[in-house]
C-alpha cells in the first residue's frame, strides 16, 4: 500500500510508477523528519546529493517541503537547490574531478 505521500504524486504527476512515487515519497518523508529535527534546508539539500539524487528530483522533492501556502513554490525550489551549497560547490557538472573535460 503506498504511503499518503506516494499517492498524492500518483495523482498529482503523470506518468510515475508505483514504485517511483513510493521511492519519491519516501525521500520527501525522510526530508521532512529532517527539517522537523531542525535540520536546516542546505543540509536537507547536501542530504538529497549524497543520496544522488538529481537536480531536477531535488526540485520536486523541495517544492514538496515548502509550505502549501508558499507562493511561487516552483521558483523557490528552484532557487533554494540551485543555490544550495552543495550544488554551487559540484564538481559533478561533466568534468572530471581534475576539472578537466
Amino acid at each position: 500500500m503506498p504511503s499518503d505521500t506516494a499517492e498524492e504524486l500518483l495523482a498529482n504527476i503523470q506518468g510515475l510508477t508505483l514504485e517511483r512515487a513510493q521511492q519519491i515519497g519516501d525521500q520527501i518523508d525522510e526530508c521532512r523528519q529532517l527539517l522537523d529535527a531542525n535540520i536546516d534546508m542546505d543540509t536537507v539539500q547536501q542530504h538529497l546529493k549524497d543520496k544522488g539524487v538529481s537536480i531536477i528530483q531535488a526540485i520536486l522533492i523541495t517544492t514538496r517541503l515548502l509550505n502549501d501556502d508558499h507562493p511561487s513554490k516552483l521558483r523557490s525550489a528552484r532557487y533554494i537547490v540551485e543555490g544550495s551549497p552543495a550544488r554551487t560547490h559540484s564538481t559533478d557538472w561533466g568534468a572530471p574531478a581534475g576539472g578537466v573535460a
